[in-house]
């Protein structure tokens, strides 16, 4: 069912329904694997050696879910530093996915690192180290989940306690809306440098592992291609999520935002595969991809997921079909995922005779705290405004809310 959406509405479906369980019930396993984890060590629960010190656990919690936590600042820049004022209905949408993806992926940090007590020296600038590419990530990650992705996240919270019906709640969310509001334009900004900073800062974690990691992949613009990847990523998380609501919720289907959202991730993906394919001619590293060993192998794989779905993307009657958009822009993500974790595992070549594969333990644990994305997720949009709707949907709300305007 086509539609325009408007504005956002809160829906009124059940929570406990048998997928919030299911999700809840894979998140609390997660959960209670990460308590075992910190009272044995992380020896006895992944398959981590010197070799390889990152694996299923860096790779997934942190390079992969705060790239797919990219929507917010990827659909921000459009709405707000391009203007794209189409957008403005699924901001709450793509803010959510983006503080759902950094959230659980710095929880999962917390028990996915040797000493997570050790984290409480970030508080303390003496003890920084400021030649650390990590000290960098973890500073900008923590800056951007606290000062940027929770405020972004407050209008629909502001909004359930102005319509709560208590004098002193709506006078205390109107004062903390209007500061918003004589703020804001420094909050765009912040959130839009920081994440920048630490996206890129993940690729130039590779490129100073030098020669360890195979020449399809290492370069000096690693920081560069993670960053336009993370924009890739977030369009696409941002496309499957209201693509799979609206599915799901009968949200009807905006073919002009759906459509242009997906032209604009195919236009980024161009972008990224000429700078991409220009660097591998300029390094002279364009022969490694028709080795034909299995460096080349995960190379041509994950071209090809990337590339195929992006040709086809560039056709409009694709762009405008539910069923073609979704099905080309889910083999995209996965092509993404594929790109953000190569370098660290799969093209990386350690000293020594190491050899990786991830322990039950850290993919049930990977498992559980995704799971918990989808299960937070699910209670925020049945218990806040934030998923967008038509004016048919709208109508069956109340008048307009004062808090639309963020």
């Amino acid at each position: 069912m086509t539609a325009t959406w408007e504005r956002c509405i809160r829906l009124k479906e059940p929570l406990k329904t048998r997928p919030f369980l299911i999700f809840a019930g894979l998140a609390a396993l997660g959960l209670l694997l990460g308590a075992y984890r910190e009272l044995t060590g992380l020896g006895y629960v992944t398959g981590l050696n010197d070799g390889y010190s990152w694996g299923l656990f860096k790779n997934w919690n942190v390079t992969a879910l705060t790239a797919l936590g990219s929507g917010g600042y990827a659909v921000a820049v459009l709405a707000w530093i391009f203007n794209e004022k189409r957008f403005h209905p699924i901001m709450r949408t793509a803010v959510l996915t983006s503080l759902l993806g950094y959230g659980t992926g710095m929880l999962a940090l917390g028990f996915d690192v040797g000493r997570p007590w050790n984290f409480v020296w970030l508080a303390d600038p003496r003890t920084w180290n400021h030649y650390s590419v990590l000290w960098e990530v973890a500073v900008c990650m923590t800056a951007y989940f606290i000062l940027a992705l929770d405020v972004e996240n407050m209008p629909p919270f502001l909004e359930k306690m102005y319509r709560s019906g208590d004098p002193t709640k709506k006078e205390k969310a109107m004062k903390i809306f209007r500061f918003m509001q004589r703020t804001f334009p420094f909050g765009i900004a912040l959130a839009f440098t920081l994440p920048s900073m630490h996206q890129s800062s993940l690729g130039q974690l590779m490129y100073l592992a030098g020669p360890r990691v195979h020449p399809l992949w290492q370069t000096p613009l690693l920081g560069l291609l993670y960053l336009l990847m993370a924009y890739i990523l977030g369009f696409a998380c941002v496309l499957l999520v209201l693509a799979l609501s609206s599915y799901a919720w009968n949200l009807g289907w905006d073919a002009d935002i759906m459509q242009r959202l997906g032209q604009i991730m195919a236009w980024a993906i161009t972008v990224w595969l000429v700078v991409r394919y220009a660097d591998l001619a300029y390094r002279g590293a364009l022969g490694y991809i028709f080795a034909f060993n299995k460096f080349s192998i995960y190379f041509l794989i994950e071209e090809a997921l990337i590339i195929v779905p992006t040709l086809l993307l560039f056709s409009k009657a694709n762009r405008e079909s539910p069923a073609a958009l979704f099905r080309l822009t889910f083999l995209i993500c996965v092509g993404g995922l594929v790109y953000r974790f190569t370098p660290t595992t799969l093209a990386f070549s350690p000293l020594g005779d190491y050899h990786y594969f991830p322990s039950t333990f850290e993919i049930l644990m990977s498992i559980g705290f995704t799971a918990l994305a989808v299960a937070v997720f699910l209670y925020a949009v049945k218990t806040y405004a934030i998923l967008p709707a038509s004016q048919g949907k709208i109508a069956a709300e109340e008048a307009m809310r004062p808090f639309d305007t963020l």
